[in-house]
């Protein structure tokens, strides 16, 4: 029913032959035309809570919008024309304007109710005759949807939060309205985005009736429901969780239901979560038997959407029997991605599709290149098949490194139609303060939200003319140029782990002559200028990136620190200079932004450490990038005992790959510098990598310690040279027990029976970390050096 009243939408724009004449609201600079509405509808907040009924805040929310909507218009037609058009809060008195601009209610006593109305009331209706305009909606959000209707046939966008996303049609003494009847819905049930203001999203008409679909699950269970049911939790690691639960247990869907049930009499929502606490670890006990023997390759394991689908069934069932109409989000997502095989889902659960797992950077259609995108084609299609609903959650912006250009323009034109043919009609992706990173996409995804059949194309030329004006083609250029280098190569890889291969000299020499092209053609206007100038900046902070990245994989070290705090610096005062642009990542969350934390998550550690020991040690050898390699992969969790026995280590030494005389001539090649695990073929293989390379000893001071230092590692890695282990070592040169970590650096004690003049043969077992990978890594993540200690002075 819901599905087919959107089928409908889709093919349906009612346009009544209303068209007579054009409708003048201002001449010469003056107005001919108020504004009308309830006088509700311009009352100062009421304040409400998250916490409060749906009733309470809903009403209370489209109530605002409309009154800043009204606020809006009379403001903006004042910027097009100059004139001050008036807003009343009564009907309008006979003969006491031109054109009446009718608002809500007194619109539809005008001329009727909308005449297409949804299952989420977003239904409106914009009526221009020569005496009077009505705008109005099935809620006040839908009038708000007719008023913006207005602004955007006469010039107006918003392209981007703030005042420098404006882009408003010259000032004219004249506004005119081409007469005529429509009555529309948007696309989509939903439009969001993480970050953004209030006006934005206003502008764009992003809003809509959201699906539930938090992380819950295990809050419907009390702590002392817990204690009395022990049986009720799930069983991980072989050992009762705290918080998990046993989903095949009956008595589980029967709490959690009855759970639902209590909060849905104390407070009614139309939309109720059911999705789990995030994390991928679940019952390892009674659950996995009502899994469908589904395998998951992006997660290693077997898929539990089977189980998962069979528990929510249950739960749904009782629910539903009292409270029919709800609706339950819940999560596709981790080893649950995959639709389900067994299970058909009831039909008041609606997926939200969250593919953390799958690349970013291609498209569904770039199966030879990308078989990670061309698997999520198929998991969109498969739910799909069992849902006539479905939400999706995609990322709009690059996993774990979110400063570099990344507009998404090649993945969005090609796959926006596909996932609205698959039932998608809930737009909810997640978003960072990160317009300067993604806008042109960000942009083309919000109006193919709103209109899903524009044509791409169309939309993009209007956005780089209007928005960029004297610079549009350079900037199309660039926008385009910077997409290629993500969309061409075949790199998977998240973070930044790919910016090498990706973001060559070559490439950064063609983006930097395109951005001085726009400078150079944007002088002429302050705003364009401006506009083009938020994107100089933040190519120039990807120059100054991957001036690190080279100078780290090039043996040029010492000031590696000072030039880490100069990129984390300028990012913090980027970010402030552009807050109200939603740009350079700044979030409430962290004092630093969201790039300074990733930087500093995964490449800072690096960084410091390379300075400190070029600055007190003495480096005695070129980048050592070059290995031959072989994995030993994990036995996958299919092979039982042989999964939980794995030892890559053992095994790789029982078959002599640590001794030096083992001839690895056999093995692949791969730069450390440049390739990740995802690059070689290898991005869901968990195990051991084994590297080998052999190397003459530089010439060395007898007595002093020597240090293989490897840049960053994914996981556990142990070394050994000329068949000896070597110890691992701290920052202080001290033993210590393991080396192991997430993109941090390393660094071994070499045995000291290694001599000048002889060849080191170096062998490195590195581990993989088991838990879910989505960045695509293991093994070594960047070059290693030798240094050797300075005297004491």
């Amino acid at each position: 029913m819901i599905h087919r009243l959107f089928l409908i939408l889709a093919v349906s724009l009612l346009s009544l032959s209303l068209r007579a004449e054009e409708v003048v609201l201002v001449e010469g600079g003056a107005a001919r035309c108020a504004i009308y509405l309830p006088p509700e509808f311009m009352e100062p907040d009421r304040p409400f809570t998250k916490h409060d009924p749906y009733q309470t805040r809903v009403p209370e929310t489209h109530r605002r919008r409309l009154r800043d909507s009204v606020l809006d218009l009379s403001q903006t037609l004042r910027k097009l024309s100059g004139a001050e058009v008036p807003i009343h809060t009564r009907p309008p008195r006979e003969g006491e304007v031109a054109v009446p601009l009718l608002v809500g209610e007194y619109a539809r006593q005008r001329f009727g109710e909308p005449k297409v109305k949804t299952a989420q009331q977003q239904g409106w209706r914009l009526s221009i005759t020569p005496g009077g305009i009505g705008l109005q909606g099935e809620t006040p959000e839908g009038a708000s949807y007719a008023i913006y209707e207005v602004l955007a046939r006469l010039g107006c966008r918003w392209y981007l939060p703030g005042d420098l996303g404006e882009v408003l049609p010259e000032p004219r003494p004249t506004l005119k309205l081409a007469g005529g009847d429509t009555s529309s819905a948007p696309r989509t049930a939903v439009r969001e985005l993480w970050y953004a203001d209030d006006a934005f999203r206003r502008r764009n008409r992003l809003g809509g009736s959201p699906i539930e679909c938090n992380h819950v699950l295990e809050g419907y269970i009390t702590e002392a429901q817990r204690e009395a049911h022990p049986e009720w939790r799930a069983i991980i690691g072989g050992k009762p969780h705290k918080t998990r639960l046993k989903w095949s247990h009956p008595e589980v869907a029967e709490a959690v239901a009855d759970a639902i049930i209590a909060k849905l009499d104390k407070a009614y929502a139309p939309s109720i979560s059911i999705a789990p606490g995030d994390g991928s670890a679940f019952d390892e006990s009674e659950d996995p038997a009502m899994d469908a023997g589904d395998w998951d390759a992006a997660s290693g394991t077997y898929s539990i959407t089977d189980r998962y689908i069979a528990f929510c069934n249950r739960v749904v069932e009782k629910v539903v029997r009292k409270y029919p109409e709800v609706r339950f989000g819940f999560l596709a997502y981790v080893q649950y991605t995959r639709p389900p095989i067994r299970e058909k889902p009831h039909p008041n659960l609606v997926p939200e599709i969250a593919p953390i797992n799958y690349c970013r950077a291609h498209t569904f259609h770039d199966g030879a290149a990308c078989p990670s995108r061309a698997e999520l084609k198929e998991i969109v299609e498969g739910w799909a098949k069992v849902c006539r609903e479905v939400i999706y959650y995609p990322y709009l912006y690059h996993l774990a490194e979110v400063t570099a250009p990344f507009p998404m323009l090649r993945q969005l034109r090609a796959e926006l139609p596909d996932l609205y043919r698959n039932h998608v009609l809930y737009w909810q992706p997640e978003t960072l303060s990160n317009f300067e990173q993604v806008l042109p996409g960000m942009w083309l995804s919000l109006r193919m939200a709103w209109e899903t059949g524009v044509d791409p194309e169309r939309e993009l030329a209007e956005f780089y003319t209007r928005f960029y004006g004297a610079a549009a083609r350079p900037m199309q250029r660039y926008w385009e140029w910077m997409d290629d280098a993500w969309a061409h190569p075949p790199l998977h890889a998240g973070s930044f782990w790919s910016y090498n291969r990706r973001f060559t000299p070559q490439v950064l020499e063609t983006a930097r002559g395109l951005m001085n092209e726009a400078l150079a053609a944007a002088s002429g206007n302050v705003l364009e200028y401006r506009r083009v100038q938020m994107q100089n900046e933040a190519l120039q902070q990807l120059e100054r990136l991957m001036a690190m990245k080279r100078d780290l994989n090039e043996g040029r070290l010492k000031h590696l620190d000072l030039r880490a705090t100069e990129w984390q610096g300028t990012q913090m005062g980027l970010a402030n200079a552009y807050a109200e642009n939603f740009a350079f990542s700044k979030a409430g969350w962290t004092p630093r932004t969201v790039g300074n934390e990733y930087f500093h998550h995964f490449q800072e550690a690096t960084l410091r450490d390379a300075a400190r020991l070029a600055q007190t040690q003495a480096l005695l050898s070129p980048p050592l990038r070059q290995w031959r390699y072989q994995m030993l992969a994990r036995p996958d969790s299919r092979q039982g005992e042989a999964a939980r026995k794995f030892d890559g280590v053992a095994e790789g030494k029982a078959r002599g790959w640590h001794q030096p005389d083992f001839d690895a001539s056999a093995w692949k090649e791969t730069d450390s510098g440049l390739d990740t695990l995802a690059d070689l073929g290898l991005a869901n293989t968990f195990g051991t990598l084994w590297y080998r390379a052999t190397v003459a000893v530089p010439k060395r001071t007898p007595g002093r310690k020597l240090t293989l230092w490897l840049a960053a590692v994914d996981g556990e890695a142990s070394v050994y040279i000329n068949g000896q282990p070597a110890t691992p070592v701290g920052a202080d040169g001290k033993p210590v027990e393991k080396a192991e970590g997430y993109a941090v650096p390393l660094a071994f004690e070499v045995p000291a029976a290694a001599q000048p003049g002889e060849p080191l043969h170096i062998a490195i077992a590195a581990t993989r970390f088991l838990y879910l990978n989505e960045l695509g890594t293991g093994g070594l993540l960047g070059p290693a050096y030798l240094f050797e200690e300075k005297p004491t002075p």
